[in-house]
């Protein structure tokens, strides 16, 4: 999944291949189906069913695999994200909530958990969580928990503190372009044009087919009084979100452009 999705990819679920088991002076004998093999069967289903939309029908398959293989934790923590997407928030809360009682060392758990917090507005115990989540040297993607931890304080109006978390987000992982694109917005927000319009500039490889990324980079240009620029990214918000919101305000603005 994607991010505007805050989460971590799912560590890789082991696959066992099954073969047929023929003998020399019989009928074949079916052997019992391993319970590795049919949940990463049922998680690809699930995957393709979510993708195509066919959300209630993802999250059953991997409900009744999660009730089939109750002790692992990584699958409770995926069936939390899918969710959470979903908007299913009490069921997610309690997915990742097991799957930390299950696995106390699921970091990418609490990360999720901590996410899951901030969407619904308990903001302290989302920073519990996403503090908790940084105290641990062997998690793997320290820079997701800091753009959590920066957007969680962006909007909670801690603007310096935001900043803060985001650069060292893009510091750890200068290829995290979310990263940067939450970095700009951050530092657009605080006055910091110059800087905001760099980081948007990075933040391209993954953003620049985005209609609201190409007004936000337009309208940093604009405050900057760089009209050709404004103009270039105005236009392209309207030519890839055509009707939008965001496609309306950049036709208005490039109105007033000189």
């Amino acid at each position: 999944m994607k991010a505007p999705a805050r989460f971590p990819a799912l560590a890789a679920v082991s696959v066992v291949l099954l073969t047929a088991a023929l003998s020399a002076c019989g009928p074949a004998k079916a052997k019992p189906k391993d319970p590795a093999s049919e949940a990463a069967t049922n998680i690809r289903l699930a995957e393709s069913y979510f993708g195509a939309g066919k959300v209630n029908e993802a999250l059953d398959i991997l409900a009744k695999t999660v009730a089939s293989q109750p002790a692992n934790a990584a699958l409770r923590n995926y069936y939390g994200q899918l969710c959470f997407l979903a908007g299913r928030y009490p069921e997610a809360e309690q997915a990742f909530t097991q799957a930390l009682e299950l696995d106390p060392r699921l970091t990418d758990a609490r990360n999720n958990l901590g996410a899951l917090f901030d969407a619904t507005g308990r903001k302290d115990e989302a920073e519990r969580q996403f503090l908790q989540v940084l105290a641990d040297p062997s998690y793997s993607s320290p820079e997701k928990a800091r753009l959590n931890l920066g957007i969680l304080y962006r909007s909670m109006g801690r603007q310096d503190e935001a900043v803060f978390q985001l650069r060292q987000s893009v510091q750890i992982n200068p290829k995290y372009w979310r990263g940067h694109y939450e970095l700009a917005s951050a530092l657009d927000k605080a006055g910091l044009l110059e800087e905001a319009a760099r980081e948007y500039e990075v933040a391209a490889p993954e953003y620049k087919a985005n209609g609201e990324y190409q007004y936000r980079i337009g309208l940093a240009y604009m405050k900057l009084d760089q009209p050709g620029k404004a103009r270039e990214h105005f236009a392209r918000c309207q030519e890839l979100s055509p009707g939008s919101e965001s496609a309306s305000k950049a036709y208005d603005l490039m109105k007033m452009l000189p």
